[in-house]
């Protein structure tokens, strides 16, 4: 499981500030609410995203990752990496939902990708 929070290296400048301090505490002085969400490659490509604003290794094809933030739950990917240039989708994920990257049969591109929800 990816922690964003973790991943960015997070600390108090005043670390008795946050002793006993319980999970809607905790929400508050965040400034959000504790997001997790799967993501699941089913296609046959290594697919390169970020989520809030945090670029992530690439994803495998034919796996998943899980992940907390409470920074929004962004995510953010190029939906044909062989055309030059970005072309730009992006999401808000919702909270204890699976999405999954399959290829995009709406469009004339073979190449494209969608992020779809499965659960």
């Amino acid at each position: 499981m990816l922690t964003i929070d973790k991943m960015l290296g997070s600390t108090s400048a005043n670390q008795d500030l946050f002793v006993d301090f319980n999970e809607k505490d905790a929400e508050t002085v965040s400034g959000g609410a504790v997001e997790r969400f799967t993501v699941f490659n089913r296609t046959n490509a290594r697919i390169p995203y970020a989520v809030d604003g945090l670029r992530t290794p690439n994803q495998n094809p034919n796996s998943e990752v899980r992940w907390t933030t409470t920074r929004g739950g962004i995510i953010e990917f190029d939906f044909d990496v062989r055309r030059p240039g970005v072309q730009l989708r992006r999401y808000n994920l919702s909270n204890n939902r699976q999405y999954t990257f399959r290829p995009d049969t709406r469009t004339p591109y073979t190449g494209d990708i969608n992020l779809y929800r499965t659960a």
